[in-house]
């Protein structure tokens, strides 16, 4: 059984029936800094741990391994590790899913600085985020550091300050209640160790939370673009992962754009894939990379929320499939909720063309209201026979789409006051949005109109093919 699996059948869903539930990396950082607290003080290894996850309730979390080592065969101060496995439940496209997640732990007397210094040596990579009052004994003190594979933020508009190591504000705080409470169950028990109260007295405890994949998964995240360096984020603000989930999705893209906000950066790309943002990040060299923005089929959900940012260039890359669709009109192009119109792209066609030859303009109509995909159908677009055409018929498709994604803009002060209704609409999925800091779902924006729309057809080589200007 996965350690996930008993947790479901009891936790509020939102993923579809039959998809498991995975759980954060920030209920993983918990779960190992508690873990190796507990091993610190126990000889007696254990296969889980309990945590008490953000919504009130507990977690059992399975532990991977448990050790115990020195530094130096002669040292005297103990380190105890643990190692959980992110799970990710059946979130498959959380890249996060499977890595190692460390927490050790150690006491050392105040007084000796070799101690810390070799700490600091071991673990190259030292940063402390955060410290409190050992429940234990006063004078002592919990010293939580952040080393390998944890990034760290080198700008502003996240919800970490620079310099520190990003871990955001839940995550931060279900690790330290999670030490606090693991010791508190140790206090009055364990001081048979030999020395009663001088055991945990004058003494600095120290929690190392560290990734060892963490920096070469975070390749594979948005953290570079966002400004955080060497390694992943300890996210998380239910403390689960839910499969397939809208709501992480939109969330992530209204993080993108409060950060070009905060950064007065005044232009974004939404790219709907990875393969279109690459083959973006090679068409415009100038562009920061922060401003590229993988908004998937979210097409109206980005857009209002670029209202009130300042940003007042809006870039869309796409391959024609996805440019058809929103030439059509479509709030969100997943194929579960918009059909790809080929008649819409074989009327669009025969109108560019029958100006200049009403025989063409058949022809390539049937042409493209008989293709199996939209793939054929460019094949016939720009194929010889009309390829003296193409350009024309190009043009006037990215002309609709970019008046499409210029109407969601103008009109999204009325739409963002339909809330739930229109929220459904776009995203195809009947959940709530709200974040912790407000409900921006049922706000009136003032909307700046005067922003440029800019829609760039990309090939199935990764090649820019046609763009147009509104």
């Amino acid at each position: 059984m996965k350690p996930a699996e008993i947790l479901i059948e009891s936790a509020d869903g939102g993923s579809g029936p039959g998809l498991r539930k995975g759980f954060s990396t920030g209920s993983t950082s918990a779960a190992a800094v508690k873990a190796s607290i507990r091993y610190y003080f126990e000889d007696e290894k254990f296969n889980s741990i309990e945590i008490k996850m953000p919504g009130g309730e507990n977690a059992y979390l399975k532990v991977a391994s448990l050790l115990k080592f020195k530094l130096k065969p002669d040292a005297e101060h103990v380190i105890s590790k643990s190692v959980l496995i992110k799970d990710s439940g059946d979130d498959f496209a959380d890249v996060t899913g499977g890595i190692e997640i460390c927490a050790d732990f150690t006491v050392i007397d105040k007084k000796d600085k070799n101690a810390v210094k070799s700490l600091k040596k071991y673990y190259e990579k030292f940063l402390v985020y955060n410290i409190i009052k050992c429940p234990l004994c006063a004078d002592s003190a919990i010293i939580f550091v952040s080393s390998k594979g944890i990034g760290i933020v080198k700008r502003k508009g996240l919800p970490v300050k620079t310099g520190y190591p990003a871990i955001n504000p839940v995550p931060y705080k279900m690790i330290e209640s999670a030490a606090e409470e693991e010791l508190n169950a140790i206090k009055g028990v364990k001081y048979g160790l030999g020395g009663g109260y001088d055991v945990v007295c004058g003494k600095i405890f120290f929690s190392v939370l560290y990734v060892p994949e963490g920096e070469k998964i975070a390749e594979r995240t948005l953290n570079s673009r966002l400004g955080i360096e060497g390694g992943i984020s300890i996210l998380g603000t239910s403390g689960y992962v839910v499969p397939i989930s809208t709501k992480a999705w939109l969330e992530t893209i209204k993080a993108c754009l409060s950060f070009l906000k905060a950064n007065k950066i005044d232009v974004c790309v939404f790219t709907p894939g990875r393969f279109s943002e690459k083959a973006a990040v090679k068409i415009f060299k100038n562009i920061r990379r922060e401003s590229f923005i993988e908004i998937g089929d979210y097409v109206s959900y980005s857009l209002r929320k670029v209202c009130g940012t300042g940003i007042k260039n809006i870039i869309f890359a796409g391959q024609l499939g996805k440019i058809v669709k929103i030439a059509q009109g479509a709030r969100n192009t997943n194929a579960k909720y918009t059909s790809l119109n080929l008649g819409f792209l074989a009327e669009t066609a025969k109108e560019a063309v029958k100006e200049r030859s009403e025989t063409d303009a058949e022809r390539i109509y049937g042409l493209i209201i008989n293709s199996n995909t939209s793939r054929e159908a460019f094949g016939h677009i720009t194929s010889d026979d009309f390829n003296i055409y193409s350009d024309d018929i190009l043009s006037k498709l990215l002309k609709k789409a970019a008046e499409k994604l210029y109407n969601i803009v103008k009109n999204a002060d009325k739409n963002d006051n339909g809330a739930g209704r229109v929220f459904e609409a776009e995203t195809g999925a009947d959940i709530n949005v709200n974040t912790e800091g407000g409900n921006p779902t049922d706000m009136k924006i003032d909307i700046d109109i005067d922003i440029n729309i800019e829609i760039v057809l990309i090939d199935y080589g990764g090649n820019e093919i046609k763009r147009e200007r509104l």
